[in-house]
């Protein structure tokens, strides 16, 4: 069986007419775990007692033609920094390193379950999440499946590389400033950073990034995603930034093509530069949907200075706050040394200098919506440069930079919907891929506009490895 290249729909079908049994779907993805994640890292923990029971109890609500859920047997995977129950949450930390198995699942993980869906891994990622990066102290980094000489991206690395490999159907990431965006890109899958409020968060404790970052889920497809999304969506009690149920499915309307947008298209949103294989990968998708009818026009520069460094303070602070604490401790030593850096570098910083920032995102927010004012939709890129190698410096255009993850954080600053969607690959076999931005809350319009892409440039089977 080949359960592993079908979408999380055509499974969907298969399972609800019995053609596949969840225990065999189940199964099928344990043993590709099994047999590639070994050089791949992109999953640190299982527990197939667990997930075969679910699928057991799945089965047999099924043989005894008893309602089930839409996700009833589907196999999804958690990113390392939610809580899933009967598994750990080591967040790539030393510091969480042996820890117990989780009591409570994150609300996000809680609504897949509520579906029918069976958690059977946790992915990596950087410890806390704070780079770009699948890298940690704790587990081997996680590769990229076009080319495992290369970085997944981060910080939902482990998800994207596990999805992109066809180890999972599909599973959970978060985005704080790209960190579903930067993955889905480097490993050809499609990534989705709704606007901020979509999907909620609960709990005492505030979360960290809490103004910047939003978590979902993340497929091969475009229709997976915005489909996968419907189960996600909704307010929570606890969460006040979170948004009202949008009145129709996301995975009804992004079938929906009476219209066509205007589109906006920058090669380095005014303030940077790009690998020149990136900007061919934006003019070929420009190209293509000017062939369809797509009124697309280039946008002037659309911001005068990198608004990475406001983000920068934004997130330091956060994680001030967060591991702020541990300075001086056995354990703040146990913390990657750039993290570490991180943390000292914005200890101090003061309430005036982050609320200065919060107003300078304001700021900047303003800027991007005028400049778009006479276009619908803005095409760019997802990284300015290529998938490194791991432990090696980004590069644009054979140039050093550690700012060849520019882009992302933009569209955290606006708390506006984004996505990467591949358009075909490049030298070496590497994946390429677009950004699609919107204004705030129109991720109906962004999903519509990638599927069409996607249309184009299809959806990537898992690549075939060598056994």
């Amino acid at each position: 069986m080949r359960l592993h290249e079908h979408s999380v729909r055509t499974l969907v079908n298969e399972l609800e007419a019995k053609s596949v049994s969840a225990r065999e779907v189940v199964l099928h993805f344990l043993a590709r775990i099994d047999r590639y994640n070994p050089s791949l890292g992109a999953v640190v923990a299982t527990n197939p007692e667990l997930s075969l029971r679910l699928a057991a109890e799945v089965d047999e609500r099924r043989a005894q033609g008893r309602y089930l859920r839409p996700l009833a047997g589907i196999p999804f995977a958690v990113k390392d920094l939610e809580d899933c129950t009967g598994f750990p949450t080591t967040m790539g930390s030393a510091l969480h390193k042996g820890s117990g198995p989780a009591a409570q699942d994150s609300l996000l993980v809680e609504r897949l379950r509520q579906q029918g869906a069976i958690p059977i891994a946790k992915t990596n990622t950087p410890e806390f999440g704070w780079k770009g990066t699948t890298e940690n102290m704790v587990f081997p980094p996680t590769r990229n499946p076009w080319d495992n000489e290369r970085t997944s991206g981060g910080s939902s690395g482990g998800t994207a590389a596990g999805v992109a490999a066809g180890l999972i159907p599909f599973g959970t990431a978060s985005d704080g400033g790209g960190s579903i965006r930067i993955p889905a890109a480097l490993c050809g899958v499609f990534g989705l950073k709704t606007s901020t409020g979509r999907v909620p968060v609960r709990g005492p404790m505030p979360p960290n990034w809490w103004d910047l970052a939003t978590a979902g889920p993340l497929a091969r497809s475009v229709t997976d995603t915005a489909w996968l999304y419907d189960f996600c969506l909704g307010p929570h009690i606890d969460d006040q930034r979170s948004l009202p149920k949008p009145e129709s499915d996301w995975g009804l309307e992004v079938m929906e093509e009476s219209n066509r947008p205007r589109i906006g298209i920058t090669h380095d949103f005014g303030y940077w530069k790009t690998d020149r294989a990136i900007v061919e990968a934006i003019d070929r998708c420009a190209s293509a949907l000017e062939g369809e009818g797509f009124q697309v026009v280039e946008v002037p520069a659309l911001l005068e200075s990198a608004p990475t460094i406001i983000w920068m303070k934004l997130a330091g602070a956060y994680q001030a706050r967060t591991l702020g604490p541990l300075v001086d401790t056995p354990e703040f030593d146990l913390l990657d040394p750039g993290l570490q850096e991180m943390v000292r570098r914005y200890l101090s910083m003061s309430a005036r200098d982050f609320i200065t920032a919060l107003d300078d995102a304001w700021r900047i927010s303003s800027q991007f919506f005028a400049a778009l004012e006479d276009v619908d939709l803005l095409i760019g890129p997802v990284t300015a440069g290529l998938a490194p190698r791991i432990g090696e410096p980004g590069l644009i255009n054979g140039e050093e930079t550690i700012d060849w993850i520019s882009y992302t954080t933009l569209a955290n600053l606006t708390r506006t919907p984004a996505a990467a969607i591949r358009v075909g690959f490049g030298a070496g076999g590497l994946p390429l891929a677009v950004q699609v931005m919107g204004k705030r809350f129109s991720e109906i319009e962004v999903l519509r506009l990638a599927r069409f892409i996607e249309s184009v440039f299809g959806v990537a089977v898992p690549p075939a490895f060598a056994d």
